[in-house]
This record gives C-alpha cells, sequence and structure tokens, in this order.
C-alpha cells in the first residue's frame, strides 16, 4: 500500500498531465479503504468473512492494476515524446509495486537502451528492426512463444509498424495451433490441468473455436470426474476406517463436484444410517436412565444425516413429555410429603397439649397421670391406633377431594373408636360439603 501512494505521489511531481489521473487512484484507494473497514465486524460467520477478505484483495488488485495502467500509459507517453529519463524512472516505480507488469519491464529496457542516445530516432529505428528480426529468427526455428512475445513487443514500441502488424497475426495464429498441439500432447499423457491450460490459450487467441471449446469441455469433465473420484477413494478409507464423519464429509465434497455419481450417492446413503443408528442407539441408551436432555441432544445430532424426519420428532417429543410426566410426580411427591409431614407436626403438637392438659388435670385431682388419660373401657390400644391410622388415610383422600374414600375411611376409624372426635368432625365436615354447606 505504501508503494502505491508514493508512486501517485512521484506521478503528481513529475507531470501535470497525470495528476487527474492520480488524484483519481488515490481517491478510489480511499473510498475502498473506507469500504473495507465497514461492515466487517458485523459479519459473524467465518465464511461470511473469508468472501468478504477475498472480496477486498480482489477489488485492491484491481484497484491498483488500474493505477498501474495509468502510470504506464504516461510512462509511454514520455517514451514516445522521447524523455526516456522519465519513462524509465516511472517504468521502475511500476516495477518495484508489481514485478510482473511485463510492459513495463519492456518499457525500462528500451528506455535504458536509447536513453543518452545522440540520435534517438535512429536508435530507436535500430532498437526496432533488431528485434524484429530476433522475433523472425525464434519463428524460423519454431519457437512460436518467444517469436510472438517479441514481435508483440515490436508492435507496442512501434504501433505504426505495418510489417510487423502483418507477422504478429500470423504469429498468432500459429500459436493458436501452437497451443492446440500443446494440449493434445498434455492430453496424451493424462496431464489434464496443463492440457486445459493449453487449451484455454488456444481459446483466447480464437475464442469462437468449436472444436478448442468441445476440447476444454471433454477436459473439464474428466477434470471433475477425477476429483470426485479422488474424493471418493478418500471418503472409501474413511469409512473402512470407522470414520464415518470424515467419509460423510469426503462423499459430500465428491457429491458437490459429480452429483449423478451413483456409487458415491450410495455410499452416502450407507454412510448416513450408520451415523444416524450411532446417535439414535445412544439416545435411547440415555432415555432408559432417565437422562432425557441428553437423549434429545443425540436425536438432534441425528437430523443432519436422516431420511425420516418425523421419527425423531416422535422420539424428541416422547422424551419431553415423559420429562414433563416424571417432574409432576416428583413436584406431586414433595407436595405429598410436606401435607403428610404438616399432618403428623399437627398430629404431635396435638398429643403434646393432650399430654400437658393430662398433667394439669392430674395435679388438679391429685391422681397419676395415667389415671386421666385412661381410654374408657372396650377401647384396646391397638383399635385406638388402627382408628388414628384410617383417619390419617382419610386425610389425605380428603385434601385430593375424594370425599367418598375420605368417608369411608373415617367411618373405620369411627368404628375402631367411637371417641375418635377428629374422625367425627371430619365426617360432619364431608357432610357439609356433600350438602352444599361450607
Amino acid at each position: 500500500m505504501t508503494n502505491i501512494f508514493m508512486a501517485v505521489i512521484f506521478l503528481a511531481a513529475l507531470c501535470a498531465p497525470a495528476s487527474a489521473q492520480s488524484k483519481r487512484a488515490k481517491s478510489e484507494e480511499s473510498l475502498f479503504l473506507d469500504l473495507q473497514k465497514t461492515g466487517l465486524g458485523a459479519l459473524n460467520e467465518l465464511d461470511e468473512k473469508r468472501k468478504f477478505l477475498e472480496l477486498v484483495r480482489l477489488e485492491k488488485q484491481k484497484l491498483q492494476g488500474n493505477m498501474l495502467d495509468n502510470i504506464y500509459e504516461n510512462a509511454y507517453e514520455y517514451y514516445r515524446n522521447g524523455n526516456y529519463e522519465d519513462a524509465k524512472d516511472l517504468a521502475l516505480k511500476i516495477i518495484s509495486i508489481d514485478p510482473n507488469y511485463q510492459d513495463a519491464q519492456m518499457l525500462l529496457e528500451a528506455s535504458n537502451q536509447l536513453r543518452g542516445s545522440a540520435k534517438p530516432g535512429m536508435s530507436e529505428k535500430l532498437m526496432i528492426e533488431d528485434r524484429f528480426k530476433t522475433a523472425l529468427s525464434y519463428y524460423t526455428e519454431g519457437r512460436i512463444e518467444e517469436a510472438h512475445a517479441k514481435m508483440l513487443e515490436v508492435v507496442k514500441l512501434s504501433p505504426n509498424n505495418i510489417k510487423a502488424k502483418y507477422w504478429l497475426s500470423k504469429m498468432k495464429e500459429d500459436l493458436k495451433d501452437y497451443y492446440f498441439q500443446k494440449g493434445s500432447q498434455d492430453y496424451q499423457v493424462r496431464d489434464l490441468k496443463n492440457s486445459l491450460d493449453n487449451f484455454y490459450n488456444a481459446l483466447l487467441i480464437r475464442p469462437r473455436d468449436a472444436l478448442t471449446i468441445a476440447w476444454i469441455t471433454r477436459i473439464e469433465d474428466e477434470l471433475r470426474q477425477q476429483k470426485a473420484n479422488d474424493q471418493l477413494k478418500a471418503a472409501l478409507e474413511s469409512y473402512a476406517q470407522g470414520r464415518l464423519k470424515d467419509a460423510y464429509e469426503g462423499l459430500r465434497r465428491a457429491l458437490e463436484v459429480q452429483p449423478g455419481d451413483s456409487k458415491a450417492n450410495k455410499l452416502m446413503a450407507e454412510v448416513r444410517a450408520e451415523i444416524e443408528n450411532g446417535y439414535l442407539a445412544a439416545g435411547k441408551k440415555l432415555y432408559g436412565t432417565r437422562r432425557y436432555p441428553e437423549a434429545i441432544g443425540e436425536w438432534d445430532k441425528a437430523k443432519p444425516y436422516t431420511a425420516n424426519m418425523g421419527y425423531l420428532n416422535k422420539l424428541i417429543s416422547r422424551a419431553r413429555e415423559q420429562m414433563k410426566l416424571e417432574g409432576d410426580e416428583k413436584r406431586h411427591r414433595a407436595e405429598e410429603a410436606a401435607r403428610r409431614a404438616k399432618a403428623e407436626e399437627e398430629q404431635s403438637a396435638k398429643e403434646e397439649a393432650d399430654r400437658k392438659a393430662a398433667e394439669a388435670e392430674a395435679k388438679r385431682k391429685g391422681v397419676a397421670v395415667e389415671e386421666v388419660g385412661k381410654k374408657p373401657q372396650g377401647v384396646s390400644e391397638e383399635n385406638r391406633l388402627a382408628a388414628q391410622s384410617h383417619y390419617m388415610e382419610g386425610i389425605k383422600y380428603f385434601q385430593n377431594s375424594n370425599y367418598d374414600k375420605a368417608r369411608d375411611e373415617w367411618t373405620i376409624a369411627r368404628q375402631l373408636d367411637p371417641g375418635n372426635a377428629d374422625a367425627a368432625a371430619g365426617l360432619k365436615r364431608i357432610e357439609s360439603i356433600l350438602s352444599g354447606g361450607q
């Protein structure tokens, strides 16, 4: 980035005609840097950030390329006007930013050759003639690429050279045949990548050549199939080693290249089924031990691999229902235990109050406590305890609004212990409720 701005500043200092262009390039660069700063923080997904940064890189390259082309136009203008020193300096600036800028390399070489010449016009003519002869020599030797590149230099340095344009056109046609032949040879030895590159080079020279397009289509199909086969092979190796998820990813990539591959599709179905069954089994095992949230988690993991989403949703729904039922049951048991504890606490308090009352009565009468608390004849201790047990059972039914069962229990309590006042009061309360009273 520093080199870009240095080049822009250098241009502004050297030539007034270039100032507007350099200002425009600088303005575009500034605007783009603002774009680069804007919105990046709002991108949360890693893939989105990568795509954005790739866009940044491409746009930056585009801006840099446009700016260097503007600089080159100024350098070439200096060259055409015989100002070889300034042409050389600008060419050097371009190369310092982009060492692969071939036209700048050519202009630097020509400017160095002509700089300081006593007769620049004659020197340029001799230089052009020398390059022209070199290009023809390469062409005669069958070095088509080098001949074309050298003749292209002649045409760029001397745009009005009719002879050079004629030979460049002839060499261009031969170059197309050269690339076509080279692509065919690479294909024969199964070097598909280089073969495709050569056929594309031929297509650039003759864009509508049907035979070249047919070859490119054929090779691209083979490359896709080769890539799919490589992915399929890697997936099979992962599958054989039990690495099911790696196998799944490999098959997914293979099918992205060749969606209709029957072998890959068949294996994909098997791998997906195995992965799904693994999650299903793990979930069912957790469900059996009442670890419902973890079971649901396993079944959720199976969703990307299933062909029966309804079944998975049914399992998850059942687990959630069971969680709710057991939660309700647990809460009910806790409430029941609390009610029972409260009843026992109340019973203990009542017994303690009765004991204290008996002690006070015994003290008042001057008799033993046992005499005061002695139960009427005819009710055994066993019946009294049984009556109290039925009374407690009646309380449970009463609290659950099961008045018939409560009445049965308290009736038994009264039969066992006619003096059980609590059971009598309970029966009165039930009669009042059933008759519409409060």
